[in-house]
């Protein structure tokens, strides 16, 4: 529960940031010498840790939600308990989903493209290291699903009484 609230407080207060990121900064800019490292500093501190610490308040709060679904308790919720497992499925193998579809989409287009570095590896100019990198994307996708689905089979194992 502590971690929804982070969540909950969190999320708004990263959203206002960024959102007024140039009304705020047009009052620290002016400042100068250690009041401007001051506030400066705070104020990257808070752009940089804002969002991760939502970030991670959410997946706190799905991950403890899914383990509060599999506990045993003295009322059942199914809408609830169905929607947070829900969730809880999509959180965890999306990851392997963005990269069977990264793979994909450069099979498609033969090209598979790496953000950082950047790095384009085009079928037609560079065979090698475009199978490569599909094969990274697939073994990266592969071994994220392996992971989730090992997570879940117990869970829903459990559940169904098998």
């Amino acid at each position: 529960m502590i971690y929804l609230l982070l969540a909950l407080v969190t999320t708004p207060i990263t959203v206002l940031l960024f959102l007024n990121l140039e009304l705020l900064w047009t009052h620290i800019e002016p400042l100068e010498g250690i009041a401007f490292a001051l506030v400066g500093a705070l104020f990257g501190a808070a752009l940089a840790a804002a969002p991760i610490i939502a970030a991670v308040g959410w997946l706190l709060a799905l991950w403890f939600g899914v383990e509060s679904v599999f506990m045993p308790r003295a009322r059942r919720t199914p809408a609830i308990d169905i929607a947070i497992v829900g969730a809880g499925l999509v959180a965890w193998f999306l990851p392997a989903i963005w990269f069977l579809f990264t793979a994909v989409q450069a099979l498609v287009s033969g090209r598979v493209h790496f953000p950082r570095p950047a790095r384009d590896y085009l079928l037609a100019e560079d065979p090698v290291a475009f199978w490569q990198g599909v094969g990274y994307m697939l073994i990266a996708g592969g071994l994220l699903a392996w992971l989730a689905w090992r997570y879940w089979q117990g869970k829903l194992r459990r559940k169904s009484g098998m």
